[in-house]
């Protein structure tokens, strides 16, 4: 039920905006720079649109995961714990708290394969990839079959996951040195959940993107209970 009031309400607020309630978003194919990426408005509609979909998750996966528990008896682990607002590192975001089914399919199906004949951090890239990937065909084959759209560029989800793996690689390379463990010793939990946010939310309209130009977005609002202005 939570789930499905924080979806309802998002929908309800957001819906009148078209889902960028701070005004248009960069597109994929202008050039990176500070004033725009870094923008508040910008990042203000990047983390709506980031944490829209961790809601959409999580309510999906709760009903099927509730279906599931209801016909089988057993029971289904929560998939989505939170990352927009209580990840710690992005090891933590991407491995511990989002989207957790499929996290397994790509370890086992991509990770693992792949570590065998190659490094941790060749595994790590292919699997980044392939997510990628599989996004631009959710995308172009399921969501945008047969319309039309302006503003949706191929590539552009799987940028976003090549980008999130030099973070992770990044991470890896500094989360032992004693600047950044005098940091995690110093700063409130919520200073570092916002600092790994940072890190990848001036670029997440790379992934939300496509979903907002190809109406994603007002097509689930078909399915949600939502309070509209008459």
């Amino acid at each position: 039920m939570k789930c499905a009031a924080v979806i309802s309400t998002l929908c309800t607020i957001l819906s009148p905006s078209g889902y960028i309630p701070f005004g248009a978003i960069p597109a994929f194919y202008e050039p990176v720079t500070v004033d725009q990426y870094l923008n508040p408005r910008h990042l203000g509609n990047c983390f709506v649109m980031a944490f829209y979909f961790q809601s959409g998750l999580a309510l999906g996966n709760s009903a099927l995961g509730s279906m599931c528990q209801l016909l089988t008896g057993f029971k289904v682990l929560h998939t989505m714990n939170n990352p927009m607002l209580e990840a710690t590192s992005p090891s933590d975001f991407w491995g511990k708290r989002w989207n957790l089914l499929v996290h397994v399919v790509l370890k086992r199906g991509v990770y693992k394969p792949v570590r065998t004949y190659a490094s941790a951090l060749i595994a790590s890239l292919a699997v980044f990839v392939a997510s990628g990937l599989f996004h631009e065909w959710m995308v172009h084959a399921i969501f945008l079959y047969n319309k039309q759209s302006e503003g949706v560029v191929l590539g552009s989800n799987t940028a976003f996951f090549v980008w999130n793996f030099f973070v992770i690689a990044c991470e890896r390379m500094l989360v032992a040195t004693k600047g950044v463990q005098s940091l995690k010793r110093v700063l409130p939990r919520f200073m570092i959940t916002v600092m790994i946010i940072m890190s990848s939310l001036p670029f997440a309209h790379w992934f939300g993107g496509p979903y907002l130009f190809g109406n994603f977005f007002s097509d689930y609002e078909k399915f949600v209970p939502m309070i509209r202005k008459i």
